[in-house]
């Protein structure tokens, strides 16, 4: 673990060093970040002039929740998407094959290898957001709020990484199919409270895909106090993610063949 540890320090030390060469790109990524974290901001407060709650969240606590997704979004934008969203080429032209070769995990250097640390904007602003939320609900966080919003956060950032790994596994079975634009449109689902859709939608969110628990469930915490089976649920749903993922990925290797073979 310590050795991956390692490597992944220095795969994001190269990224970094390679993306801020070129300085206009970080002004044009944060430019872009603001003006797409304001243009949800706007279309927040457009619903709330139709209405006081928002599925029982007001509008601090559904903006305190806008920044944890942001939060969680500027993660899977730096760390998994860089290589995800070309894995289904990799494996099709055979570049997948070198990845097999390495002394290091396949599914570490497929999922993990490569960062644009550049995305961490969307991080830095979607705490921002979060201190803003907490400040307009007028609520006050306690010391274990924090904590467990934080360990929630990890929590949802494993699920992330999980779930996104396991969709990008289902090429070693159907390599014309992808399912990048599915996996999307279910994101979208979390930048609101899962309580706002109605009871059957809700159940498959929180339940089968574990949506709820990447915003709704660690900003709940956060505004009203972490509960220990709250954690223990979404630590949980975390590991056993993670284990699914691993058990998807070892049993697509087995049925994969090399495209250069």
């Amino acid at each position: 673990m310590l050795k991956l540890i390692r490597l992944f320090g220095t795969l994001f030390s190269l990224s970094l060093r390679r993306q801020i060469a070129f300085r206009a790109d970080l002004v044009f990524e944060v430019v872009l970040t603001v003006v797409a974290l304001a243009s949800a901001l706007v279309a927040l407060a457009m619903i709330y002039t139709r209405t006081n709650t928002l599925g029982g969240w007001h509008p601090g606590e559904a903006i305190a929740l806008l920044g944890t997704f942001q939060i969680v979004s500027g993660l899977r934008a730096a760390f998994v998407e860089p290589n995800l969203q070309w894995f289904g080429n990799h494996v099709k032209d055979g570049r997948f094959d070198a990845l097999l070769t390495q002394p290091a995990p396949a599914i570490f250097l497929a999922s993990l290898s490569s960062c644009a640390p550049l995305a961490l904007a969307q991080v830095g602003l979607g705490g921002v957001v979060v201190a803003y939320g907490v400040h307009h609900a007028g609520i006050t966080v306690t010391p274990v709020g924090v904590a467990t919003w934080l360990v929630l956060l990890l929590a949802a950032t494993a699920v992330m990484w999980a779930t996104r790994t396991i969709l990008a596994a289902t090429v070693f079975w159907a390599l014309g199919l992808s399912l990048d634009a599915v996996y999307d449109a279910v994101w979208q689902f979390a930048r609101y409270p899962v309580d706002v859709y109605r009871r059957p939608l809700r159940l498959l969110l929180t339940y089968v895909l574990p949506v709820a628990f990447l915003a709704t469930v660690p900003s709940g915490a956060l505004l009203n106090g972490g509960e220990l089976l709250v954690v223990l649920m979404a630590v949980g749903v975390a590991v056993g993610s993670c284990l699914l993922a691993h058990l998807v990925w070892r049993a697509g290797l087995r049925c994969y063949t090399s495209a250069t073979s």
